[in-house]
Formats: C-alpha cells, sequence, structure tokens
C-alpha cells in the first residue's frame, strides 16, 4: 500500500461518508429532541450561547507576498463583516462554567462563485474558529463514536474505557485544554480555525489575535452572562482589533490535513498576518440585531473555491451544517438565505490606513 503524502492534499479514508451519514442521523436526532415540531424559538444545534454579534471591518493588508495573495487577499480592500462570539454550552449554562468559546467572521461583499450549491452567487466568506488550535477528534469516524458517546451519557468513555480497551490520550489532552484556558473576555482572546483550508492550491490554517487599540482591556465580572457584559463594556470604552494570520502547510505528516488533533508546529510553519479586523465601539443591543444575529447561518462552506474546507472534520462538517441550519431555519419560520452588504456598512467603511490612525499598543 502507497503511504506516501503529498502537501496540500486530502485523503479521505473508506468509509467516511457512511460515518458522515451517522453524525447527521444523531444530531437531526438529538435537535428534533430538544425543538420537536412547533416548538419555537430553536436555537443552533451548536454554538447556540452568545456573546455578542457585532459589526466590523475587515481589511486586508496592502504588499502581500504572491503565495498569500488568493481568494478574499488577491487584493487590498476593505470588507464589512458580521462577527460573532460564542460558546458550545446550552444558551442557559453559566459563563463561570468553563466551556470551548468560539468566534465566526462572516465577510459581506465578496463577489465570486461560492462552494454550496444553493449558494453560488452568495456574496459572502466565512471564517470559524474556537480559542485552542487542536480538536479532540482525528477523524470523522473517532468523531461519530465521540457523537454516540455523548448522547448516551459517557463522554469521557470517548476517551477512556476498559470496554472495549482503550485510551485516547492525545484526544483527551486536547479536550482538557479547553478547560484550562479560561477566557476572561472574548475580546481579548486568541482563536484558531483547528482545521485546515485552502489558500489558492497550498493549504493553510488560520487565526485571528487581538491587538488592543488604547482602550483599557475589561475583564469579567462573576455572572451568568459574564461574556457578553464584557464584550458589551469592552465595546463601550472604544474601537477593537484582531490580527488574521495564516499558516501555510508545511509538512504532509508533521503538519496534516487528516488529523486536527496534532498541532501545526510554528518553527515549521509560521504565521503570516494578512489582514487586520477593526471593530468599532458599538451598542450590542440596537433593535432588531437580536433577530438579524438568530437567522444568521455561519459555516466553513460559505467559501471561494480559493478557501475551500480541507480534512475529514471539514468534509462532514458541509452536510452537518447545512441540515441543522435548514431544520432550524424551518422550526422558526424563518428564511434562510446570506446578508448583503448594509446601506450603513457601505457609508462608514475605513479606509486602509485606518489601522495606522489607532492607537494601538
Amino acid at each position: 500500500m502507497n503511504t506516501t503524502l503529498e502537501l496540500h492534499e486530502e485523503y479521505p479514508p473508506p468509509g467516511e461518508e457512511d460515518s458522515i451519514r451517522q453524525i447527521i442521523e444523531i444530531m437531526r436526532r438529538s435537535y428534533e429532541r430538544a425543538y420537536p415540531a412547533g416548538v419555537s424559538p430553536a436555537l443552533r444545534g451548536v454554538h447556540p450561547k452568545s456573546h455578542g454579534c457585532v459589526k466590523a471591518h475587515f481589511i486586508v493588508d496592502d504588499g502581500l507576498p504572491g503565495e498569500l495573495r488568493h481568494g478574499v487577499f488577491r487584493e487590498p480592500r476593505v470588507y464589512p463583516a458580521w462577527v460573532r462570539f460564542s460558546s458550545t454550552s446550552s444558551r442557559v449554562q453559566s459563563d463561570m462554567k468553563r466551556d470551548s468559546r468560539c468566534m465566526a467572521i462572516k465577510l459581506l461583499g465578496v463577489e465570486g462563485e461560492k462552494l454550496l450549491d444553493g449558494e453560488k452567487d452568495a456574496t459572502t466568506q466565512d471564517f470559524l474558529m474556537g480559542n485552542t488550535d487542536v480538536f479532540f477528534s482525528r477523524n470523522v469516524a473517532d468523531y461519530v463514536e465521540l457523537m454516540s458517546a455523548t448522547s448516551a451519557g459517557k463522554p469521557l468513555s470517548y476517551f477512556c474505557s476498559l470496554s472495549p480497551p482503550r485510551l485516547r490520550l492525545r484526544e483527551l489532552m486536547n479536550f482538557l485544554s479547553v478547560l484550562l484556558k479560561p477566557v476572561k473576555n472574548p475580546l481579548d482572546t486568541r482563536y484558531f480555525s483547528q482545521t485546515p483550508f485552502r489558500l489558492g492550491e497550498r493549504a493553510m490554517k488560520f487565526s485571528v489575535a487581538p491587538r488592543p487599540c488604547g482602550s483599557p482591556r475589561v475583564e469579567v465580572e462573576p455572572g451568568d452572562d459574564a461574556l457578553k457584559q464584557a464584550v458589551a463594556r469592552q465595546l463601550d470604552r472604544g474601537d477593537w482589533m484582531f490580527d488574521f494570520l495564516v499558516q501555510l502547510q508545511a509538512h504532509p505528516k508533521r503538519t496534516p490535513i487528516e488529523d486536527p488533533t496534532i498541532r501545526w508546529s510554528e518553527e515549521l510553519s509560521p504565521f503570516y498576518k494578512v489582514a487586520t479586523m477593526i471593530i468599532p465601539a458599538q451598542r450590542l443591543d440596537p433593535p432588531g440585531q437580536a433577530e438579524l444575529e438568530e437567522n444568521l447561518s455561519f459555516t466553513p462552506w460559505h467559501a471561494l473555491p480559493a478557501h475551500r474546507p480541507l480534512g475529514g472534520l471539514n468534509r462532514a462538517r458541509r452536510a452537518v451544517y447545512e441540515t441543522i441550519s435548514t431544520l432550524r431555519h424551518e422550526r422558526n419560520g424563518a428564511r434562510r438565505e446570506e446578508p448583503a452588504v448594509p446601506r450603513a456598512g457601505r457609508a462608514r467603511a475605513p479606509s486602509r490606513a485606518e489601522p495606522a490612525r489607532l492607537r494601538c499598543g
């Protein structure tokens, strides 16, 4: 059997499509139990607890080297964006309990045909991230086992069990890293794609790193919705900024595409800054904002071909996210469609020189 791996290539294992169908069925049953027909509002199946959905400006850097100039990074420009901060927990879980914290970016006004069959003319590009740089399932078959164990109320049996004998040590350490990495302020946190994506013909991972802009940092104060309050207080004090970074695959085994439990070494594959994201000072609760946020759908497959998701877990996310999002919108009687550039977003978009005018430390 030929085990030679090539850079930037995917290697789907046999039986993966069956595993994806199993995940869809597990998640569909779970969602329908939580939100039976006639019950609304139906919340997201993943990341239901919001810590704020805010307007932002995504400013692509000028002078990028050719190897990075693909997709939305092809040329310097400013994209209006929505940015949603969330947790994987239920909406009622207190923020005092540690959990995976996430960021989803939706760029608006992105020209070009997109990947999803029913949304090829959409003008959005999504980037989804969590606050750790590795995941706790190697592949789709393992994720089926995790979902099954979770549905049975025995999630730890996925990592360690006597029957059958099993010890997934790396996966367990990756899972514990979420619990050992508390988030005090969603804005003052670094996020990672965890899984790889295309950057033109190459493979990349991406990350955002906070870069404060002169406003004093706000930390969490005890409370069930402490993280949303931290975002609200932070943006009440002034603008906030993130650097958007990409990391190119450097070795087919040491920086793998099909195993997101393995950390891509920054010595082998350093991060390069490709854009700046500015979140201007704003309120989190203007009229209509909560409804807009609930109607938004985020998936890594809202994407240009130049940023196509790679690897087994991303291949699974295509069908799973679409299935649950469609079901959620049906339950809520809401139309499922991608947003256009708002008029206010066009009017207030800053120039590419905006970061230089901000007082950033």
